[in-house]
């Protein structure tokens, strides 16, 4: 085993200066680089290091509203200082622009990865841009936690329980606070019965969920391209990014 430093492209420059440990991202650069990657040879080490870059991106987009993701190509090389940073000089350009932005500061704290398949998937819905898309991996991402708390609490919900996994799950997140909850629950169609845990799995699983995933003929369903159904869509994501942000603040403080 030798030690090796990894640097993968990203598909944009970075916004901001943070690392963790072996991890780094700085402020304009279209870089992520590990370092320590213990590994046989250079073939090797960029499988060992990706999980690591990864799970910094991931914590990057669900704690600080930072979307970037890995694109094609990466440089190794065999590590010869722990404090190397970068493998090859860039020209950095960092351009301000207009806008109302969420305001980044240029150097965060350390950041701590605990990794999760639902940040994951909410990095994924972060970057995309099809509210099909956005949706279904904001399901993912509650889905996946939904069943971490229910296996925690020793609840057994089997095929075709989603609706109840998901009434369940929220009862857990929610169970000092439905009146955050409610304040959240805006919709495009949303529908209230007066039990707010119900109507909200309700809507993201029946109303958007099931839509998404089944085409068969003579069932309710969302067609991309149509117009109505993509509005009722993207009239959903706020509510679906909240409680899979909830969900995973949930995961991050009682579950990893």
């Amino acid at each position: 085993m030798e030690l090796f430093i990894v640097e993968f492209n990203m598909r944009g420059k970075s916004p901001v200066t943070v690392e963790n440990g072996d991890v780094i991202v700085d402020k304009g650069y279209s870089t992520v680089t590990v370092r320590n990657v213990e590994a046989d040879s250079t073939d090797d080490a960029p499988e060992k290091a990706r999980p690591k870059a990864e799970a910094m991106l991931d914590e990057l987009c669900w704690k600080n509203e930072i979307k970037l993701e890995i694109g094609n190509g990466y440089t190794v090389m065999k590590q010869d200082s722990n404090t190397t940073r970068h493998i090859k000089k860039y020209t950095i350009k960092v351009y301000a622009t207009g806008g109302h932005r969420k305001k980044i500061p240029r150097v965060l704290d350390k950041v701590e990865i605990r990794p999760s398949d639902a940040k994951t998937y909410y990095r994924k819905a972060k970057i995309s841009e099809d509210p099909f898309d956005k949706f279904r991996n904001l399901y993912l991402a509650i889905e996946n936690v939904a069943s971490k708390i229910a296996a925690v609490k020793g609840k057994h919900f089997g095929y075709g329980k989603e609706l109840v996994l998901l009434k369940f799950a929220l009862q857990e997140c929610f169970s000092s606070n439905k009146k955050l909850l409610e304040e959240h629950s805006h919709a495009y169609g949303f529908k209230k019965t007066g039990d707010i845990l119900l109507d909200v799995a309700t809507h993201l699983y029946k109303k958007n969920r099931v839509q998404l995933s089944h085409s068969k003929a003579g069932k309710e369903k969302k067609i991309p391209f149509n117009p109505d159904d993509e509005r009722k869509v993207e009239g959903s994501l706020y509510l679906a990014e909240f409680v899979a942000w909830s969900l995973i603040s949930y995961e991050d403080t009682n579950l990893l």
